[in-house]
């Protein structure tokens, strides 16, 4: 076996573990990151979309490859086909080609100073006492040892980082999500994402048109509850009832899960830290990660060069991060949550109500877990008494 350190390993080589990796390099410490695919960015489980904010705040510009449509609007329907577009002052996103998304933010990572090594698959975690020191990997060399003073967990919801370290091994809630990337297509609209709710559709999720261009686009279902059968069967269905689908291309099937309970209890330990997928920075309702991504990888990433620097990487050190996290994104996430569990009550025909009293603002704030309680009680202003009814559980 080889052996080799560093101040601060990284595993995972994602948004959250590449802004993870390159913040820590940018304040001073040597950082190796690593990465179990022989490629950054491939393969791909993603709906691709992002607002430019995310893209700003990763430090990229929306400029091809990384991105290939703009986004002016996100369109909901009601499972009845109602619809409500959702619009905002100032507000922009884009679908993102997120192989080569993630791909710059590595790129720019070793442009700080990071190790980047691929091919290289954690196995364990090195544990001294009640303290994490490292990590065990396979690359094409044999075995390593990667000891460290840090390690910050970005392996995706089957973190192994997660795993071996003692945290929550599953979630308590995950929405399974099948994908097929369509080609061929005439869509009349490429700048509208399209966003279908309803249990017979997408039961305890929804499903999703995220065009590329006007000629492909990801299209999706992820499915949480009172399914009867895959996800895979109902994005089936969805395509098979859409007529400008009907002559598709499949180019890409691929597809995957979603933590939907919220970021776990535990985050931190003596000597590691989780973000993104393996910490459950998800927001619930949507399943929109990336951007909680970026922005806790780059809170995890000062954390641990400050912990290098202080040399003191303590539990109640890292916790700093935490804190970080939560004081912006804390509320958002357990808020979004608290509606997935309250729309889980909902039948079709009260998502069809819902929906007609709704106003843009009313679904960007509930969709993003902002001024919740405040959209809620002036619904109850006027909501028939059934909607109140199932409304009650949040609003106490």
């Amino acid at each position: 076996m080889r052996h080799i350190s560093s101040d601060v390993v990284v595993v995972g080589a994602g948004p959250a573990g590449s802004l993870a990796a390159r913040t820590a390099a940018e304040n001073g410490v040597h950082v190796l990151l690593l990465e179990e695919h022989p490629k950054v960015g491939l393969p791909v489980f993603c709906a691709e979309g992002l607002s430019l904010k995310g893209i700003e705040d990763a430090g990229l510009e929306p400029k091809p490859p990384i991105v290939c449509q703009e986004i002016l609007k996100a369109r909901v329907y009601a499972p009845d086909k109602n619809y409500v577009d959702l619009t905002s002052s100032g507000w922009k996103g884009y679908t993102l080609n997120r192989d080569a998304f993630d791909s710059a933010l590595a790129e720019k990572a070793v442009m700080a100073g990071v190790e980047l090594r691929t091919s290289t698959k954690v196995t364990d975690v090195i544990r001294e006492g009640d303290e994490i020191v490292g990590v065990r990997a396979l690359d094409d060399d044999g075995s390593l040892e990667v000891k460290s003073k840090v390690v910050i967990g970005a392996d995706g919801h089957a973190s192994i980082v997660r795993i071996r370290s003692g945290f929550l091994r599953w979630f308590p809630d995950v929405t399974p999500c099948a994908q097929f990337r369509l080609g061929g297509l005439e869509l009349e609209n490429p700048e509208i994402n399209e966003c279908y709710i309803g249990r017979k559709i997408a039961p305890g999720g929804y499903a999703w048109v995220f065009p590329k261009s006007s000629e492909i686009a990801n299209v999706g279902v992820g499915v949480r509850r009172y399914n009867d059968g895959p996800s895979i069967d109902y994005l089936r269905k969805f395509v098979d009832s859409d007529p400008r689908f009907r002559d598709a291309e499949i180019l890409l099937v691929n597809g995957g899960l979603c933590p939907t309970s919220g970021t776990i209890d535990r985050i931190v330990d003596n000597g590691v830290m989780l973000v993104g997928d393996a910490a459950g920075q998800l927001i619930p309702l949507t399943g929109a990660g990336i951007h909680l991504a970026v922005m806790a990888g780059k809170m995890a990433g000062e954390v641990a060069a400050e912990a290098v620097e202080e040399g003191d990487a303590s539990a109640e050190k890292l916790q700093r991060y935490v804190h970080r996290f939560d004081d912006i994104w804390g509320k958002p996430i357990t808020d979004s949550r608290k509606i997935v569990e309250m729309l889980d009550k909902f039948e079709d025909a009260d998502l069809n109500t819902l929906a007609s009293i709704l106003s843009s603002d009313d679904i960007l704030n509930i969709a993003n877990g902002t001024n919740v309680g405040r959209t809620l009680a002036k619904l109850v202003t006027r909501a028939p008494r059934g909607i109140i009814r199932l409304m009650q559980a949040y609003l106490r």
